[in-house]
């Protein structure tokens, strides 16, 4: 239940409010954090400088009523990397010892679909009118990474890629305030957030593992339809694959704009 698309009912009373169509694009500012886990290793995403925040956009598009949501969303990540290597470590079957040049990619997709429902709603009536609600959610995802490590001294090179489907449930609190009278600029604004934890299951051979999500947000109503909003976001991926393995998280800072049709 994303924040910027939440927004503050002023009609908490009568009958239940029509499905309406939200979007959302946001800018997000993640980095990698984590390790490799291949054959065993645990290799600091760091040691081949993987670690760098990038600009990356995320989006969702929704279906909202009085109290479910039906969203799909995704978001693509990818970060370079190139230095000397300052401690020795190895990953797909390539050495790389203290010194040695490395040239680093990595990149990471999902796309998915989030179902959640409000369980409880509290309201209170005023001039600041407040609107209280835990939501109950699950997701289905198609997640995506790849990795490319190459060793500029040695001339040796490896690529990795590895697909699964992430499944996860959880749940989450919003809550709203009617601002018109205090702050002109914002007719409403919400404050929600929500984890989710569940697992990741490979497309082709390789074990389960676990999937988690995190997000935090405060949004702001500029208009009868439009919102901008500020958060975080972590989306967390346990990899067993074929080709690599990992523990990792993609962590960062989101901003964004939603709209109401």
């Amino acid at each position: 239940m994303d924040a910027a698309a939440l927004l503050l009912s002023t009609a908490v009373q009568g009958e239940p409010e029509p499905f309406r169509l939200v979007a959302s694009l946001d800018l997000w500012l993640p980095r990698l954090e984590g390790d490799f886990t291949d054959a065993g290793a645990e290799v600091d995403v760091r040691d081949p400088d993987l670690h760098d925040p990038e600009a990356s956009f995320a989006g969702a598009l929704a279906l909202v009523g009085d109290r479910v949501r039906v969203e799909l969303r995704g978001f693509s990540f990818a970060t370079t990397g190139g230095a000397a290597a300052e401690t020795a470590f190895r990953l797909g079957g390539v050495d790389f010892a203290a010194g040695d040049l490395v040239d680093s990619s990595f990149s990471w997709w999902s796309a998915g679909a989030e179902v959640s429902y409000e369980a409880l709603r509290v309201a209170r009536d005023g001039a600041n009118g407040a609107d209280f609600g835990l939501f109950l959610l699950g997701s289905l995802d198609v997640q995506s990474v790849g990795r490319s490590l190459a060793n500029l001294s040695s001339g040796l090179a490896t690529d990795a890629r590895e697909a699964v489907f992430a499944a996860e449930v959880g749940g989450g609190f919003r809550l709203g305030f009617d601002t018109r009278a205090d702050f002109p600029l914002f007719r409403a604004i919400e404050i929600s957030g929500k984890g989710a934890i569940g697992a990741s299951i490979p497309m082709g051979d390789g074990e389960i593992g676990g999937a988690t999500r995190i997000e935090a947000c405060f949004s702001g109503r500029v208009g009868e339809r439009a919102s901008l909003y500020l958060g975080y976001r972590l989306v967390g991926l346990g990899l067993t694959g074929e080709e690599m393995e990992m523990t990792g998280s993609l962590q960062g800072l989101r901003a964004g704009f939603s709209y109401e049709f």
